[in-house]
């Protein structure tokens, strides 16, 4: 799995680690993220696959300017909202209306930041 680092979070209640970030020299990752596929809730444990995951490319841009693309955090907590909504209207659960607040909260905060870069200039440049 190398140059992946497998991350220290583990999903509740399992305590296997299944995410890793790709290292790199500017960031020690933090753009492509590698995740192992779980086949569900069984027999009093969390399953996973063995060797078969799938990989996230976030939106990374380089020093020299370059592009890759990927998607953006936004649009992942988007899907997970849209995600447990869904999930929520089958089997609704009391701890919905906490995780959805949670949700916007970060979404609230990702449009903050992305104002505050906008209106001193620095939207889109590698700059603080």
């Amino acid at each position: 799995m190398e140059p992946f680092r497998y991350l220290d979070g583990v999903v509740f209640p399992s305590e296997q680690r299944t995410m890793a970030v790709l290292n790199d020299e500017t960031y020690g990752g933090a753009h492509k993220y590698y995740v192992t596929n779980c086949m569900g809730f069984n027999e009093g444990k969390t399953e996973y696959t063995e060797g078969e995951g799938q990989v996230i490319q976030f939106i990374e841009k380089l020093d020299d300017g370059t592009i890759i693309p990927g998607i953006q955090s936004e649009q992942l907590i988007l899907l997970l909202l849209d995600r447990h909504e869904r999930l929520n209207n089958r089997y609704p659960s009391e701890q919905y209306e906490k995780m959805k607040a949670g949700l916007e909260m970060f979404l609230e905060a990702a449009k903050e930041r992305v104002e505050s870069r906008m209106s001193r200039g620095v939207m889109g440049i590698l700059q603080k």
